[in-house]
């Protein structure tokens, strides 16, 4: 199941297309502590379903963790839908390759985090375990592992 988070990540963090239809409209800041290293990109991916969840996110946004201050960054992340559902997958790419890496067991070797500060059982955290209710202009916060 470790793969599946590999996977999971790497896809939700790569994928770029819009989900079509929605109201895009919204905006918040995402507050990440934990940041340990100043090297690499911070990767944000935004889902509004269980059936896109790591898959197909309506929005990502990307900082550069030197903008890092005491191990704590701010991302904001535009055209988000206006009401509903949203859950973060977040992602320090240390050394900057777009992808999650991985130990040869399938283990993360790459600080990640989901909202909800959610946390998965031999995989990634569920959609239902890291979703909130959007709120344009609100801040939340994660920790990554």
């Amino acid at each position: 199941m470790n793969q599946a988070i590999k996977t999971g990540v790497r896809l939700a963090l790569l994928a770029a297309a819009m989900t079509a239809g929605l109201a895009q409209a919204a905006e918040i800041e995402l507050e990440v502590t934990g940041l340990k290293q100043a090297e690499g990109q911070l990767m944000v991916a935004a889902f509004v379903d269980v059936g896109n969840w790591l898959r197909k996110p309506v929005a990502v946004a990307t900082v550069a963790a030197s903008k890092q201050e005491g191990g704590r960054i701010v991302v904001r992340i535009k055209d988000l839908p206006e009401s509903g559902d949203l859950a973060l997958s977040v992602l320090h790419d240390v050394n900057g390759n777009g992808k999650m890496d991985s130990n040869p067991m399938g283990m993360p070797l790459e600080p990640f985090a989901f909202s909800n500060n959610a946390v998965g059982n031999f995989g990634p955290a569920s959609f239902e375990q890291a979703k909130f209710t959007v709120k344009p202009g609100a801040r939340i916060s994660v920790r990554l592992n």
